[in-house]
């Protein structure tokens, strides 16, 4: 009985808080570099978002696209992205140089909902132990990871999001 009555307990208190999780979207804007920067980006992209999912947000991303250092000051959350249920947005910007696949990276974390840019850093370009294909991904990857943990941080702080939606509000 007293195994009983703590179970319905647990499950009282745990149907009474509801988790909200965050949306996060990756955005990449590439510059500069030839070839092999398309696959670089991927693995910045794909750092970033595994590095979100380890913090328990819920990460998705669009294909990279060029753009520049005006093009990351300027940049907006698309309008869908709001209909999406997308919280928060990484617009991250690699720059490529010719004597590297590693680029240096800029980045700002713009809130969605009133589009308030919360966070903005940059990340060099790393120097991978060698020119093997594992040691660039994960050069990449690390980029990406470090820019998620600076932003993931920033999130963590303002808590559960606000939500407009008429079924949830934090």
């Amino acid at each position: 009985m007293k195994r009983l009555s703590v179970a319905i307990l647990l499950t009282l208190a745990s149907a009474s808080s509801p988790l909200i999780a965050q949306t996060v979207e990756v955005a990449l804007l590439e510059s500069g570099g030839g070839t092999g920067t398309a696959l670089s980006s991927e693995r910045v992209i794909d750092g970033a978002m595994d590095g979100l999912f380890l913090e328990g947000f819920i990460a998705t991303s669009s294909r990279p696209s060029p753009g520049d250092a005006e093009s990351l000051a300027a940049f907006v959350p698309d309008p869908g992205a709001e209909e999406g249920m997308v919280d928060y947005v990484i617009v991250i910007l690699a720059e490529y140089t010719a004597a590297s696949p590693i680029p240096a990276c800029s980045y700002r974390l713009v809130r969605v909902r009133d589009r308030a840019e919360l966070a903005r850093g940059s990340h060099p370009a790393q120097v991978p132990a060698s020119l093997s294909d594992k040691d660039i991904k994960k050069a990449c990857s690390n980029a990406g990871s470090a820019i998620s943990a600076s932003c993931g941080g920033v999130m963590r702080g303002l808590g559960a999001s606000r939500r407009v939606y008429e079924y949830e509000e934090a």
